[in-house]
């Protein structure tokens, strides 16, 4: 009895095998109905539960069929951009530039020059800006930040406001770059900072180290009058994020923002979509400015291939030879998450050791503390980190996940 009944049940199976099958004039199963299945169990395609499938390139599947290189297609890249280079004399910031303790640092860095040498240059220089936005549009570099962090209207030793006054250039010159039919489109933002902050009722700096958030209302009044109300804020020109253009606050957390600004009124902050950068950024989601490890969230992963600034007692993050830098660009490459902006630290930041862009560091003694730009074999390579960030950005473009 037991066999008839198993008997039976097989010629039930088989009959419904051969009605199925003849339906439909021989229609093939669905595939997506098991990739999206998969996807469930996985959260990438292609993969059975608890496998692990090797990376792929572009050719890698996200849901609803679209790939990785249309989803990064989306991505912005950003990186930090300093303006504070006034000239080569011996009052210029090449040589005046000091570490915490007052001492005076000169920068050993000699960059890239656009007639092909490498020596100091000047920030105003109208050539060195077409030469800058000329390499930066060709290496894939969608936006640069605007340093102006240490006071909009800082003074140097000649007391002219170089940096805002080289920016506002920076800005006039990037929105001429935009109108020439050809260029890669290249915008801009801006981030400030507390170190300007004042006591209203006395008129008087506050003492070191006190933050003082009344200051980032102040420096976005000035943002707002000097970029935005002008040709060069517009959107074609200025990074906008949810409708506003986008400034970045250095040395404030978005609580600390949020906090204040329950208790005071912020027109001019209000006007802008604000994004938080501190010294250390060992959470995710910020925008620098010391990066130790890469971290990727849905808004941001800013990176940098080291930082040095010494004595500073703050935990080092070294070059290893463009092993750090690899590694932070790695992890961007392997992730499942697809972040709507990179930012790196910096093009051209070499008071603190974060430059990509080239320079010869030849010039550097034996026993200085800071890294020379060698590659893995021990040889001097004054082009290795902009190779590298061209390069990557490349990968990241074409949805190579290694």
């Amino acid at each position: 009895m037991k066999r008839s009944r198993i008997l039976i049940g097989f010629i039930a199976l088989m009959l419904t095998l051969v009605t199925l099958v003849g339906c439909g004039g021989g229609t093939e199963a669905d595939p997506s109905a098991t990739t999206d299945a998969t996807m469930e169990a996985t959260g990438e395609p292609g993969t059975t539960a608890g496998a692990t499938s090797k990376p792929t390139s572009s050719a890698t599947q996200k849901p609803g069929g679209t790939t990785l290189k249309e989803l990064r297609a989306k991505t912005q890249v950003g990186a930090w951009y300093s303006l504070w280079y006034d000239g080569t004399g011996a009052d210029s910031f090449w040589e005046t530039v000091t570490n915490d303790y007052g001492q005076r640092i000169p920068i050993l860095y000699k960059p890239l020059l656009p007639d092909g040498t490498f020596g100091r240059y000047d920030s105003s220089d109208g050539d060195v800006m077409q030469f800058h936005l000329q390499e930066i549009a060709k290496a894939g570099i969608d936006f640069l930040i605007f340093d102006q962090t240490n006071d909009i209207d800082a003074q140097n030793a000649k007391g002219v406001k170089w940096i805002n006054l080289n920016s506002i250039k920076m800005a006039k010159a990037i929105t001429e770059w935009n109108k020439v039919k050809g260029n890669r489109q290249i915008r801009y933002c801006s981030a400030v900072g507390t170190f300007a902050s004042v006591d209203k009722a006395t008129g008087q700096a506050y003492a070191s180290g006190k933050k003082k958030l009344n200051v980032i209302e102040e420096e976005a009044e000035k943002l707002y009058a000097r970029y935005i109300k002008r040709e060069w804020g517009s959107e074609k020109n200025h990074v906008y994020v949810d409708g506003k253009p986008l400034l970045v606050v250095f040395t404030v957390t978005q609580a600390e923002w949020e906090a204040y600004a329950k208790s005071h009124d912020t027109p001019y902050a209000d006007k802008f979509t604000l994004r938080f950068a501190v010294g250390h950024a060992y959470d995710p989601g910020l925008w620098g400015w010391v990066i130790p490890k890469a971290q990727v969230t849905e808004d941001v992963v800013t990176i940098n291939p080291g930082w040095f600034k010494d004595p500073h007692p703050l935990e080092k993050v070294y070059r290893k030879r463009g092993e750090t830098y690899k590694t932070q660009w790695e992890t961007i490459l392997s992730s499942n998450i697809t972040p709507n902006f990179i930012v790196i630290n910096s093009i051209n930041e070499y008071a603190e050791q974060t430059a990509i862009w080239p320079a010869d560091t030849s010039d550097f003694p034996a026993n200085h503390p800071i890294e020379r730009w060698l590659n893995k074999d021990g040889q001097e390579d004054p082009y290795l980190y902009w190779n590298m960030t061209k390069t990557y950005i490349q990968k990241y473009r074409n949805g190579d996940k290694k």
